[in-house]
Protein backbone atom coordinates (compact mmCIF):
# COMPACT_ATOMS: atom_id res chain seq x y z
CA UNK A 1 0.00 0.00 0.00
CA UNK A 2 1.54 3.64 -1.12
CA UNK A 3 1.76 6.19 1.23
CA UNK A 4 0.24 8.07 -1.44
CA UNK A 5 -3.13 5.99 -0.83
CA UNK A 6 -3.33 6.08 2.21
CA UNK A 7 -2.62 9.84 2.31
CA UNK A 8 -5.62 10.17 0.10
CA UNK A 9 -8.18 7.98 1.90
CA UNK A 10 -7.15 10.27 5.43
CA UNK A 11 -7.80 13.59 3.05
CA UNK A 12 -11.24 12.01 2.07
CA UNK A 13 -12.31 10.97 5.78
CA UNK A 14 -10.91 14.90 7.00
CA UNK A 15 -13.19 15.99 4.42
CA UNK A 16 -15.88 13.80 5.20
CA UNK A 17 -16.08 12.90 9.05
CA UNK A 18 -18.67 10.66 8.84
CA UNK A 19 -16.80 8.10 6.75
CA UNK A 20 -14.56 7.81 9.66
CA UNK A 21 -17.58 6.77 12.02
CA UNK A 22 -18.77 4.38 9.03
CA UNK A 23 -15.46 2.80 9.20
CA UNK A 24 -15.38 1.78 12.92
CA UNK A 25 -18.47 0.62 12.95
CA UNK A 26 -18.33 -1.45 9.17
CA UNK A 27 -14.42 -2.49 9.18
CA UNK A 28 -14.68 -3.92 5.97
CA UNK A 29 -15.91 -0.51 3.98
CA UNK A 30 -12.34 0.10 4.98
CA UNK A 31 -10.37 -2.71 3.56
CA UNK A 32 -12.58 -2.37 0.88
CA UNK A 33 -10.21 0.62 0.41
CA UNK A 34 -7.29 -1.45 0.67
CA UNK A 35 -6.67 -0.39 4.56
CA UNK A 36 -7.23 -2.96 7.49
CA UNK A 37 -8.17 -0.85 10.95
CA UNK A 38 -4.43 -1.51 12.19
CA UNK A 39 -3.37 1.02 9.40
CA UNK A 40 -5.20 4.13 11.19
CA UNK A 41 -5.87 5.50 14.60
CA UNK A 42 -9.63 5.89 13.18
CA UNK A 43 -10.35 7.47 16.93
CA UNK A 44 -7.51 9.37 16.39
CA UNK A 45 -8.42 10.62 13.15
CA UNK A 46 -11.58 11.41 14.20
CA UNK A 47 -10.45 13.77 17.19
CA UNK A 48 -8.47 15.63 14.43
CA UNK A 49 -11.41 16.25 11.58
CA UNK A 50 -13.10 17.40 14.93
CA UNK A 51 -9.77 19.94 15.03
CA UNK A 52 -10.47 21.09 11.64
CA UNK A 53 -14.16 21.73 11.93
CA UNK A 54 -13.25 23.45 15.15
CA UNK A 55 -11.00 26.09 13.56
CA UNK A 56 -13.64 26.64 10.96
CA UNK A 57 -15.30 28.26 14.27
CA UNK A 58 -12.49 30.02 15.17
CA UNK A 59 -14.37 33.70 14.97
CA UNK A 60 -17.01 32.66 16.97
CA UNK A 61 -14.86 32.93 20.26
CA UNK A 62 -15.40 36.67 20.12
CA UNK A 63 -19.59 36.12 20.47
CA UNK A 64 -19.17 32.78 22.64
CA UNK A 65 -16.27 33.44 24.70
CA UNK A 66 -18.11 31.52 27.85
CA UNK A 67 -19.31 28.61 26.10
CA UNK A 68 -15.74 27.69 24.45
CA UNK A 69 -14.13 28.18 27.91
CA UNK A 70 -16.93 25.72 28.99
CA UNK A 71 -16.05 23.13 26.30
CA UNK A 72 -12.59 23.30 26.82
CA UNK A 73 -13.07 22.82 30.79
CA UNK A 74 -15.53 20.01 30.14
CA UNK A 75 -13.27 17.80 27.66
CA UNK A 76 -15.81 17.97 24.98
CA UNK A 77 -14.73 20.13 22.17
CA UNK A 78 -13.29 17.72 20.26
CA UNK A 79 -16.21 14.98 20.98
CA UNK A 80 -18.45 17.99 19.74
CA UNK A 81 -16.84 19.33 16.75
CA UNK A 82 -16.29 15.99 15.51
CA UNK A 83 -19.91 14.46 16.17
CA UNK A 84 -20.68 18.05 14.00
CA UNK A 85 -18.76 17.70 11.09
CA UNK A 86 -20.20 13.88 10.71
CA UNK A 87 -23.69 15.78 10.91
CA UNK A 88 -22.39 18.80 8.28
CA UNK A 89 -21.09 15.77 5.98
CA UNK A 90 -24.15 13.63 5.83
CA UNK A 91 -26.56 15.93 5.82
CA UNK A 92 -24.86 18.17 3.26
CA UNK A 93 -24.97 21.09 4.88
CA UNK A 94 -22.68 23.71 4.77
CA UNK A 95 -21.28 26.49 7.52
CA UNK A 96 -23.38 29.59 7.21
CA UNK A 97 -21.34 32.70 5.71
CA UNK A 98 -22.11 35.11 8.78
CA UNK A 99 -20.43 34.77 12.33
CA UNK A 100 -24.06 34.45 13.71
CA UNK A 101 -25.45 32.11 10.71
CA UNK A 102 -22.50 29.45 12.34
CA UNK A 103 -23.33 30.03 15.82
CA UNK A 104 -27.26 29.52 15.25
CA UNK A 105 -26.18 26.06 12.87
CA UNK A 106 -23.93 25.15 15.92
CA UNK A 107 -26.51 25.76 18.92
CA UNK A 108 -29.24 24.02 16.14
CA UNK A 109 -26.82 21.07 15.95
CA UNK A 110 -25.75 20.76 19.97
CA UNK A 111 -30.20 20.58 20.44
CA UNK A 112 -30.23 17.30 19.25
CA UNK A 113 -27.40 16.20 19.79
CA UNK A 114 -26.64 17.18 23.38
CA UNK A 115 -28.45 15.01 26.23
CA UNK A 116 -29.48 17.20 29.33
CA UNK A 117 -30.09 14.21 31.46
CA UNK A 118 -26.36 14.53 31.75
CA UNK A 119 -25.27 17.98 34.19
CA UNK A 120 -21.90 18.58 31.48
CA UNK A 121 -24.72 18.73 28.71
CA UNK A 122 -27.45 20.97 30.53
CA UNK A 123 -24.88 22.86 31.65
CA UNK A 124 -23.32 23.76 27.81
CA UNK A 125 -27.23 24.02 26.46
CA UNK A 126 -27.59 26.93 28.93
CA UNK A 127 -24.51 28.55 28.13
CA UNK A 128 -24.50 28.88 24.18
CA UNK A 129 -28.59 29.35 24.59
CA UNK A 130 -27.45 32.77 26.69
CA UNK A 131 -24.42 33.57 24.35
CA UNK A 132 -26.70 33.52 21.64
CA UNK A 133 -29.54 35.55 22.43
CA UNK A 134 -26.73 38.16 23.44
CA UNK A 135 -25.56 38.39 20.38
CA UNK A 136 -29.17 38.06 18.93
CA UNK A 137 -30.10 40.82 20.35
CA UNK A 138 -26.49 43.01 19.99
CA UNK A 139 -27.25 42.39 16.33
CA UNK A 140 -31.43 43.20 16.42
CA UNK A 141 -32.34 46.92 14.68
CA UNK A 142 -34.00 49.04 17.44
CA UNK A 143 -37.82 49.67 16.81
CA UNK A 144 -39.78 52.80 16.50
CA UNK A 145 -41.81 53.13 19.09
CA UNK A 146 -44.13 55.56 17.68
CA UNK A 147 -45.40 52.47 15.21
CA UNK A 148 -47.50 51.12 17.39
CA UNK A 149 -51.06 50.32 15.77
CA UNK A 150 -53.43 50.67 18.91
CA UNK A 151 -53.88 53.33 21.61
CA UNK A 152 -51.50 52.34 24.73
CA UNK A 153 -53.03 52.59 28.37
CA UNK A 154 -50.61 54.89 30.43
CA UNK A 155 -52.86 55.36 33.83
CA UNK A 156 -55.51 53.04 33.77
CA UNK A 157 -54.74 49.56 35.45
CA UNK A 158 -55.29 46.60 33.38
CA UNK A 159 -58.21 44.71 33.03
CA UNK A 160 -60.26 42.09 31.20
CA UNK A 161 -59.76 44.14 27.64
CA UNK A 162 -56.62 44.77 27.65
CA UNK A 163 -53.90 44.07 25.33
CA UNK A 164 -50.45 43.48 26.09
CA UNK A 165 -47.50 43.99 23.93
CA UNK A 166 -43.75 43.51 24.32
CA UNK A 167 -41.99 46.50 24.35
CA UNK A 168 -38.89 46.17 21.87
CA UNK A 169 -37.50 42.66 21.33
CA UNK A 170 -36.94 39.77 23.56
CA UNK A 171 -35.69 35.95 24.05
CA UNK A 172 -37.05 33.84 26.51
CA UNK A 173 -35.31 30.86 27.69
CA UNK A 174 -36.06 28.00 30.66
CA UNK A 175 -32.51 27.22 31.97
CA UNK A 176 -31.48 24.34 34.23
CA UNK A 177 -28.88 26.77 36.09
CA UNK A 178 -28.37 30.38 36.25
CA UNK A 179 -25.86 31.22 33.19
CA UNK A 180 -24.75 34.10 34.79
CA UNK A 181 -23.66 32.16 37.98
CA UNK A 182 -21.94 29.46 35.38
CA UNK A 183 -20.12 32.67 33.67
CA UNK A 184 -18.54 33.92 37.59
CA UNK A 185 -17.19 29.89 38.33
CA UNK A 186 -15.35 29.85 34.49
CA UNK A 187 -13.97 32.77 35.54
CA UNK A 188 -11.73 31.08 37.93
CA UNK A 189 -8.56 29.06 36.90
CA UNK A 190 -10.32 25.43 38.24
CA UNK A 191 -13.74 26.60 38.28
CA UNK A 192 -16.24 24.52 40.40
CA UNK A 193 -19.09 23.61 38.29
CA UNK A 194 -20.59 21.01 40.93
CA UNK A 195 -21.13 24.12 43.49
CA UNK A 196 -23.45 25.57 41.05
CA UNK A 197 -27.09 25.62 42.01
CA UNK A 198 -28.93 23.68 39.69
CA UNK A 199 -32.84 24.73 39.40
CA UNK A 200 -35.29 25.74 36.69
CA UNK A 201 -34.68 29.37 35.86
CA UNK A 202 -36.61 31.59 33.52
CA UNK A 203 -35.05 34.38 31.54
CA UNK A 204 -36.10 37.25 29.68
CA UNK A 205 -33.46 38.79 27.42
CA UNK A 206 -34.60 42.20 26.58
CA UNK A 207 -33.94 44.80 24.13
CA UNK A 208 -35.84 47.81 24.45
CA UNK A 209 -37.44 49.64 21.93
CA UNK A 210 -35.64 52.44 20.39
CA UNK A 211 -32.46 51.76 22.53
CA UNK A 212 -29.13 49.50 22.45
CA UNK A 213 -29.43 48.68 26.11
CA UNK A 214 -29.79 44.67 26.41
CA UNK A 215 -31.42 43.66 30.04
CA UNK A 216 -31.65 40.10 31.48
CA UNK A 217 -34.81 39.49 33.64
CA UNK A 218 -35.27 36.91 35.72
CA UNK A 219 -39.19 35.57 35.98
CA UNK A 220 -41.47 33.49 37.54
CA UNK A 221 -43.23 31.50 35.51
CA UNK A 222 -46.41 33.64 34.99
CA UNK A 223 -44.34 36.50 33.88
CA UNK A 224 -42.74 33.78 31.25
CA UNK A 225 -45.94 32.70 30.17
CA UNK A 226 -47.10 36.11 29.68
CA UNK A 227 -44.19 37.68 28.01
CA UNK A 228 -44.42 34.46 25.75
CA UNK A 229 -47.75 35.19 24.57
CA UNK A 230 -47.73 39.33 25.07
CA UNK A 231 -47.89 39.69 20.50
CA UNK A 232 -50.58 42.25 20.73
CA UNK A 233 -52.88 40.17 20.02
CA UNK A 234 -54.91 38.66 22.59
CA UNK A 235 -56.24 40.29 25.53
CA UNK A 236 -55.77 39.96 28.94
CA UNK A 237 -59.17 37.75 29.51
CA UNK A 238 -57.73 35.65 26.52
CA UNK A 239 -54.51 35.11 28.57
CA UNK A 240 -56.44 34.02 31.71
CA UNK A 241 -58.82 31.77 29.94
CA UNK A 242 -55.86 29.88 28.63
CA UNK A 243 -54.38 29.34 31.95
CA UNK A 244 -57.66 28.85 34.25
CA UNK A 245 -60.15 28.23 31.39
CA UNK A 246 -62.14 30.10 33.53
CA UNK A 247 -64.02 33.49 32.31
CA UNK A 248 -63.09 35.83 35.08
CA UNK A 249 -59.84 36.84 34.76
CA UNK A 250 -57.27 35.91 37.55
CA UNK A 251 -56.50 39.07 39.85
CA UNK A 252 -52.78 37.85 39.90
CA UNK A 253 -52.47 37.86 36.00
CA UNK A 254 -53.88 41.52 36.06
CA UNK A 255 -51.01 42.68 39.04
CA UNK A 256 -48.65 40.59 37.07
CA UNK A 257 -49.04 42.59 33.54
CA UNK A 258 -48.71 45.84 35.82
CA UNK A 259 -45.51 45.15 37.58
CA UNK A 260 -44.31 44.09 33.70
CA UNK A 261 -45.73 47.42 32.59
CA UNK A 262 -43.93 49.43 35.57
CA UNK A 263 -40.61 47.42 34.73
CA UNK A 264 -41.29 48.88 30.62
CA UNK A 265 -40.96 45.91 28.79
CA UNK A 266 -45.03 45.54 28.42
CA UNK A 267 -46.81 48.24 27.07
CA UNK A 268 -50.83 48.15 27.72
CA UNK A 269 -53.33 48.66 25.06
CA UNK A 270 -56.81 49.08 24.10
CA UNK A 271 -57.75 47.97 20.43
CA UNK A 272 -58.75 50.87 17.74
CA UNK A 273 -62.64 50.85 17.81
CA UNK A 274 -64.15 50.55 14.21
CA UNK A 275 -65.16 53.49 12.87
CA UNK A 276 -69.01 53.40 12.69
CA UNK A 277 -70.85 52.71 9.44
Amino acid sequence: MSARHVHAVMAAALANPSLIERWQQEPALLRAQGLSPADLDLNALWKFAGLAVKIRHNGLRGELPWTFRLLNVLGLEAEIFASYGSFLARTGTSLGNSLEARARGLCAFLEGWLDCAKDDHALLWDLIRHELALMQLSKTETLDPSSQTSVPLKDVLPCAATVPRVCGTIVLHTMSCDPRTMIAALRHTSPSLHTLIREEVHLCYWQPAASADLHILQLDELGFYLLSCSDGSVTAADLSRRLTGGRRVAPSLLEALNELRTLGILSLHTKPKKAGR
